[in-house]
């Protein structure tokens, strides 16, 4: 079927249409059978024409890769910056995961908000068994290197969205990867949230 008889098979001709003067010209009986076709002809229209978007808008999704889906430009911290400064840096962008970056902005690992908490917050034994705490300026002013994780998962820029969208719906899956461009850069981040509004047509 061609694209124009599919497009005038789903908009109709108008002059085809059964009109009010028509109808009482053939009674009644032949006016609500006449309305009944054609409301029946409407809905296999809107039917395939919202199957025809779905398959448009699959067809875009195979094309996508994490570059065109990822949050840019990336929120990082260099290994010289702080466990105080990423805080403020995650506080005031509202995200939940920064790559931790050398001066050629490659990737040498990530934290986290939990990475960033004392270590007494997250596991409140630790503050009974211990007698000795340090000030919390003290452990803010310690290098991001000391609680960031090193066993780090990412995704080159150029890797296509249906390659990596398996790996956030996994039930032990990521909610956020580095996106990495050449030379091991990162150029973005690649998140849950953002994968959903993109599958969600947003």
């Amino acid at each position: 079927m061609s694209i124009s008889s599919v497009l005038n098979w789903c908009f109709g001709n108008p002059s085809h249409h059964v009109g009010p003067e028509n109808d009482r010209a053939r009674g009644d009986g032949q006016s609500n059978q006449g309305e009944g076709r054609a409301r029946g002809q409407q809905d296999d229209r809107r039917s395939m024409l919202g199957e025809l978007q779905r398959q448009a808008y699959f067809q875009q999704l195979l094309q996508l890769t994490c570059a065109d889906v990822m949050r840019k430009p990336p929120v990082t911290v260099t290994v010289d910056d702080t466990i105080g400064a990423a805080l403020k840096l995650l506080d005031s962008h509202h995200i939940k995961l920064l790559p931790v970056v050398d001066a050629e902005s490659c990737l040498k690992g990530v934290v986290t908000h939990v990475d960033l908490q004392p270590l007494d917050a997250v596991l409140p034994f630790l503050k009974l068994a211990s007698d000795t705490t340090v000030s919390e300026s003290e452990r803010r002013a310690r290098p991001v290197t000391m609680v960031m994780s090193r066993k780090i998962r990412c995704v080159a820029e150029t890797t296509p969205l249906t390659d990596v969208i398996p790996l956030f719906t996994q039930k032990e899956g990521h909610h956020h990867l580095p996106v990495v461009g050449e030379g091991g850069r990162v150029v973005g981040v690649l998140t849950q949230a953002g994968i959903m509004k993109i599958m969600c047509g947003q």
